[in-house]
């Protein structure tokens, strides 16, 4: 593979067809159910960055992943909050360093938004991701995620 030149870019509403390419790759990697909602939920973070923000990851212009990055509030961690909701980088991509790079952009992106935290959620199995977000300075809380998914 040649060098990469890698750029980020904010999505727009014009990036929705390659996004959901991308978006459904990584649904199936991750086996999650890819449907209607979920490109509603993208449609509605692309519409207002109070709810977040989307990066584009390309090498030239070819895209090779994104990350959504959502914020909530936590007295905790004293106001607004990001959290990296999903992070895709295509398979042949992968161990290159580009995580890093993401990361580095999305704390740059906080910090001149005020915020004081960065949360994410990885999976239990993919203990490459969790070695790179450890080596990068997330760690474990003492506690663990719990959801209740409500119906319309």
């Amino acid at each position: 593979m040649a060098e990469l030149d890698l750029n980020f870019r904010l999505a727009q509403f014009v990036d929705i067809d390659p996004l959901m390419e991308i978006v459904q790759e990584f649904y199936q990697f991750e086996n999650i159910k890819f449907d209607e909602p979920v490109v509603k939920a993208f449609t509605a973070l692309l519409s207002d960055e109070q709810f977040g923000v989307i990066w584009l990851i390309c090498d030239r212009d070819q895209l090779i992943g994104y990350v959504a990055l959502t914020f909530f509030f936590s007295m905790e961690y004293h106001g607004r909050c990001g959290l990296v909701d999903e992070l895709y980088i295509r398979e042949g991509y992968r161990g290159k360093g580009i995580g890093k790079q993401v990361f580095n952009l999305i704390e740059e992106y906080l910090q001149s938004q005020k915020m004081r935290s960065l949360s994410l959620v990885v999976d239990f199995w993919n203990e490459p991701a969790e070695k790179l977000y450890t080596k990068i300075g997330f760690r474990r809380e003492q506690r663990h995620l719990m959801v209740k998914h409500l119906l319309p």
